[in-house]
C-alpha cells in the first residue's frame, strides 16, 4: 500500500545503538523476547505495546528537557508519564470503538492525507525523501506511521460524528450570548508599589536569612569537562575514491532511476453515482455508452454530451498525458492494462462509472550515461560515504563499549584526535552546542556517575560522537557578596508590595463596612479613574482588573450597593475596584449571519464537551489494566 510514496530506509544511529544494546543483553543474559513481551496497559484485553509508550516518553522527555534546561522534577516526570499512558489507553479504546462502529480509512484517503502534510512537502509538493528522513529521525518505520495515522483518522471520524451531531437550543444560544457580551460598569484605583519603595528598609540579617533559606535559587550551574571522539560524514566522503568502471557498473544497477516514466493519453466518460443517483441506472447508462463507443461512435462527442466530469467533458473527455500514481486505483489499473485504441467497459470508482479510451502511449526513456555522469558520481560518492560513515560509526560504538572508561585506545585505533569541551552545562556549550542528545548523554548516570563512555550520539545528520566526562563540577551556591544586591532589591520589592497590599486591604474593609467609594478614596489618598462600562475583551482597563471584575459575583449589584474587590495587576501593583451595574448582551443585536456563525461555534464547543463525556463513559465500561512499571 502507498508504494508510490515510499522509499524504504531506516535510521543508521538506531541500528548501531540497537546493535550495542544487543551486545549488552547478551553479556548479561537478558532475554530480549521476554522483555519485549511486556505490556504498558491492557484495554479490554488488547495490549498497548511497551516499546511504543517508552519511545513516546523518550521524545516527550527530550522536549521537556529542551524547554526547562535542567533536571526534570520527579513530580513533573510522574504526572507527564501518567498523562502519556492515559493518552495511549484512550487512543486504543477509541480505535476499537471506531472499528466496531464501522469507521474505515481507505488507502486512497490515507495516501492523500500523508501527501498533504506541509512537513512532508518541498516547494509545495510531497517529497518521498523528506518523508523517509523525518521518519528516520523519529526512529519509526512507514508501516508504523501509516498504521498510527490510519487509527487517528478513524478516531477523528468517530469524534466528528459526535461533535457534528451536537445541537444548541435557541434559548441556550441567547443565554451564552448574553453572558459573553455582558458589560459591567466599574471604577478602580491603583495603589502603586513604587510609592512604598522609599519607605522600606532591609537589614543585613534579613538578607542573610533569605540567602540561607534560598541558596538553591542562586546556584552556579553544574558543568562537566568532556572528552570526545568525533566522526563526520565530510571526512568519510573525502576518503572515497571512485573509478570510471565503478561508475559505469553503478549506472547499470540504478539505470531505472534515470528513466522517465511511461505516459498515457486517454479520454473518459464519467457517469456519477451518489447524491440520490440510482447506481443500477448509472451502471446501465455507462454500459450503453461503452457499447456505442466500441461500435464506432465518436468518443469525444459522447463525452461532451454525457460525461459528468466538469474538468474534461467539454474537451471531449481528454485527460491529457498521465503517468502512474495520478489516478485512483481501479481507474489506473484499467488504463495501464489497455492498448492504444482500446475502449474499456465501465470501471467503478468512488466517483462513479468510467468509460475509458486509450489514445496514445509514450514509453519511458533512459537518459544516457554521459548526460547523467556528474549526477551519478555525486550520488555514488554520497552513497559510498554514507556506507563508510556507517561502518566507522559502528566501529566507534563497538570500541567505545569495549574500552568502557577511556577513549585513548579508541582514538588510537581509529586514528582520530580526542577533542575537549570545558564548562559544558545542561544548556550545552562549546563546539557541541546545545544538542539534546549530547546533553542527555553527558549528564546520564552511566556517563556522569559511573565514569563510562557514552553510547554513540548522533549530532545532526552528519556527525557522530562518543564522549566521556573528564571532570565534574557540581552546582554550588554563589557567594552572598555576589548576589547580595539582587536579594536586597527582591526583599525591598516584596516589602513594598506587602505595604501596598495592606493599604488596599484597609480600604476594602472600609468599603465593605458601608463607607462611600469617594470617601474611602479620599481617606486613603487614592485616585479613582471614573466609572465606565467594560466588556470581557476590554483593552483599556488593565487586564487583571477586567478578569477580576468578571470573575466576581454580580448578583444584586446596583448603584446603591456596589460590589467591591481587589486584585494584583500584571505589573505588580495593587488595584481596588467597584462594580456598580451589569447589563447583558442583547441577542437581538446579532445579524442573521452572525447568529448562524455563533450557533456553529457554540455547537462545536458543546460537541467537544459531549465527546469528552463519551470518552469518559467509554472508559468506565471497559476493563483497563495499567503496568505501573512501564517506565522503569
Amino acid at each position: 500500500m502507498l508504494q508510490t510514496i515510499r522509499d524504504k530506509t531506516s535510521g543508521w544511529i538506531a541500528i548501531i545503538v540497537l546493535g550495542a544494546i544487543g551486545v549488552v543483553f547478551a553479556l548479561f543474559g537478558v532475554d530480549l523476547k521476554s522483555a519485549a513481551g511486556n505490556y504498558a496497559a491492557k484495554v479490554d484485553g488488547e495490549t498497548v505495546p511497551t516499546d511504543q509508550v517508552r519511545r513516546a516518553w523518550q521524545q516527550r522527555q527530550q522536549q521537556l528537557q529542551q524547554m526547562m534546561r535542567t533536571e526534570l522534577p520527579p513530580d513533573l516526570v510522574k504526572s507527564q508519564q501518567a498523562a502519556l499512558l492515559d493518552q495511549f489507553i484512550r487512543d486504543t479504546l477509541l480505535t476499537n470503538r471506531a472499528q466496531k462502529l464501522g469507521y474505515r480509512v481507505s488507502d486512497e484517503d490515507l495516501a492523500e492525507q500523508i501527501m498533504q502534510f506541509p512537513q512532508l512537502q518541498v516547494d509545495g509538493k510531497f517529497s518521498r525523501d523528506r518523508y523517509a528522513m523525518l521518519l528516520r529521525q523519529q526512529g519509526r518505520t512507514e508501516p508504523q506511521f501509516e498504521a498510527d495515522l490510519r487509527s487517528n483518522m478513524a478516531i477523528n471520524q468517530l469524534q466528528n460524528g459526535v461533535v457534528q451531531s451536537a445541537f444548541v437550543a435557541p434559548y441556550e444560544l441567547d443565554r451564552r450570548f448574553a453572558l459573553e457580551k455582558q458589560e459591567r460598569e466599574i471604577d478602580y484605583a491603583l495603589i502603586a508599589t513604587s510609592d512604598f519603595a522609599g519607605q522600606v528598609n532591609v537589614t543585613d540579617e534579613q538578607i542573610q536569612a533569605w540567602y540561607d533559606s534560598h541558596k538553591d535559587n542562586y546556584l552556579i550551574p553544574e558543568t562537566v569537562d568532556l572528552q570526545y571522539v568525533e566522526l563526520t560524514r565530510a571526512k568519510a566522503e573525502s576518503a572515497v575514491a571512485v573509478t570510471e568502471q565503478e561508475l559505469t557498473d553503478h549506472y547499470e544497477q540504478v539505470k531505472e532511476r534515470f528513466e522517465s516514466p511511461e505516459r498515457r493519453q486517454a479520454r473518459h466518460i464519467l457517469i456519477t453515482t451518489g447524491d440520490g443517483v440510482d447506481d443500477a441506472a448509472a451502471s446501465k447508462k455507462a454500459d450503453e455508452l461503452a457499447a456505442q463507443a466500441k461500435s464506432g461512435a465518436d468518443f469525444a462527442e459522447l463525452a461532451k454530451q454525457n460525461s459528468k466530469d466538469p474538468g474534461s467533458a467539454q474537451q471531449g473527455g481528454d485527460l491529457g498525458w498521465a503517468q502512474r500514481g495520478m489516478f485512483v486505483g481501479p481507474f489506473e489499473e484499467a488504463l495501464f492494462s489497455m492498448k492504444p485504441g482500446d475502449i474499456s467497459g465501465p470501471v467503478k470508482t468512488q466517483f462513479g462509472y468510467h468509460v475509458i479510451k486509450l489514445e496514445k502511449v509514450e514509453a519511458g526513456q533512459v537518459r544516457p550515461y554521459d548526460d547523467v555522469r556528474a549526477e551519478l558520481e555525486a550520488d555514488y560518492r554520497t552513497e559510498r560515504s554514507q556506507s563508510l560513515f556507517y561502518d566507522e560509526s559502528q566501529k566507534l560504538a563497538d570500541l567505545a563499549f569495549s574500552s568502557l572508561t577511556e577513549l585513548d585506545s579508541v582514538a588510537k585505533q581509529l586514528d582520530l584526535p580526542i577533542k575537549t569541551v570545558t564548562g559544558f552545562s545542561r544548556e550545552g556549550g562549546g563546539e557541541l552546542g546545545a544538542d539534546p542528545g549530547v546533553i542527555d548523554a553527558a549528564f546520564s548516570d552511566e556517563v556522569l556517575t559511573q565514569g563510562r563512555n557514552s553510547p554513540l550520539v548522533a549530532v545532526g545528520e552528519d556527525r557522530a560522537i562518543v564522549l566521556r566526562v573528564a571532570n565534574h563540577k557540581p552546582a554550588v551556591p554563589r557567594p552572598l557578596a555576589e548576589v547580595r544586591a539582587q536579594i536586597e532589591a527582591q526583599l525591598k520589592l516584596q516589602a513594598a508590595r506587602d505595604a501596598a497590599s495592606a493599604k488596599g486591604a484597609g480600604a476594602l474593609a472600609k468599603l465593605q463596612q458601608g463607607a462611600p467609594w469617594s470617601a474611602v478614596a479620599s481617606e486613603f489618598g487614592l485616585t479613582a479613574v471614573g466609572k465606565r462600562y467594560v466588556t470581557r475583551q476590554d483593552t483599556i482597563v488593565p487586564a487583571a482588573i477586567v478578569r477580576a471584575a468578571f470573575s466576581a459575583s454580580s448578583g444584586g449589584v446596583s448603584e446603591e450597593k456596589p460590589h467591591y474587590g481587589t486584585t494584583t495587576t500584571d505589573d505588580g501593583n495593587y488595584a481596588l475596584f467597584a462594580i456598580s451595574a451589569v447589563r447583558n448582551g442583547a441577542a437581538g443585536a446579532q445579524s442573521a449571519n452572525e447568529r448562524s456563525a455563533r450557533q456553529r461555534q457554540v455547537a462545536q464547543q458543546v460537541g467537544g464537551g459531549e465527546f469528552a463525556a463519551y470518552v469518559t463513559e467509554a472508559e468506565r465500561k471497559v476493563k483497563i489494566v495499567r503496568n505501573e512499571k512501564v517506565f522503569e
